[in-house]
C-alpha cells in the first residue's frame, strides 16, 4: 500500500496489521501520533531533549508490546498512557534536574530579557512573537512547578483536549479524581501566574 493510501485506514486495522507484522502500518501510527505524544511528553518533562528520546521510546515500547494490546482502549489512549509512564520516570530518574529550562520564574518576572540569554528567543524576533514566546516559557514553567499528578491532567485536558473519560482510562484513575486534580491544577497555575502580574 502506498503511503498516502495509509490515511484513509482505520486504527484498529493498522493495530491489526501492526499485529500481524506489517511495518508500514505502524509507521503509520507512529506518523499519526508521534507530534501529539512528543507535545504532551515535552508538556510533562519540559526538556525538549528528554522529550524527543521519551517519545521514541514511546513507539519502541509499543512496537515491542503491540501483542499485548488487546483493544480494550482505542491505542491513542494506550500510547498516552505509555508516554505518561515513561515521562514520569523521565522525571524520577533526572530528580527534575533542568525542568525550569534553566529559568526561573522569579528572573524572568524581575527581567524578562533572561529568557534571550536562555536561548528561548531571537534577538531578531518580532516584538509580539517574542511576547508570545515569554508567556508560553513562563506558562511551562508554571506547569513545571505543579505535581506530576497534576500537571499530567491538565496537559492532558488543556493542550491535547482529551475527555475526561480518556484521562481517566490514560491515567488509570476514577472520573471523580481526574475532575478534582484537574480543578486543583488550574487553582495552583491561576494563583501562581495571578502571583506574577500575568493574569
Amino acid at each position: 500500500m502506498l503511503r498516502n493510501e495509509w490515511h484513509e485506514v482505520s486504527d484498529e486495522r493498522l493495530v491489526e496489521l501492526s499485529q500481524q507484522g506489517n511495518l508500514s502500518a505502524f509507521e503509520e501510527i507512529v506518523r499519526r501520533y508521534k507530534d501529539k505524544i512528543f507535545n504532551t511528553v515535552f508538556r510533562i518533562v519540559g526538556r525538549r531533549e528528554d522529550a524527543h528520546e521519551v517519545a521514541l521510546d514511546v513507539f519502541v515500547k509499543a512496537y515491542h508490546h503491540l501483542e499485548t494490546f488487546r483493544g480494550d482502549a482505542r491505542i491513542y489512549t494506550w500510547l498516552y498512557r505509555i508516554a505518561i509512564n515513561l515521562a514520569k520516570n523521565r522525571l524520577r530518574d533526572g530528580s527534575r534536574m533542568g525542568r525550569n529550562l534553566g529559568v526561573s520564574l522569579e528572573s524572568m518576572k524581575e527581567d524578562p530579557s533572561t529568557l534571550a540569554s536562555s536561548g528561548l528567543q531571537s534577538a531578531n524576533s518580532p516584538r509580539n512573537r517574542a511576547e508570545v514566546r515569554e508567556l508560553e516559557e513562563m506558562l511551562q514553567c508554571c506547569l513545571n512547578e505543579l505535581p506530576d499528578e497534576l500537571r499530567t491532567v491538565f496537559v492532558l485536558k488543556v493542550f491535547e483536549d482529551l475527555s475526561y473519560e480518556e484521562i481517566s482510562q490514560i491515567m488509570n484513575c476514577p472520573l471523580g479524581t481526574v475532575k478534582s486534580r484537574l480543578n486543583q491544577a488550574r487553582s495552583v497555575l491561576r494563583r501562581r501566574l495571578t502571583e506574577l502580574s500575568i493574569l
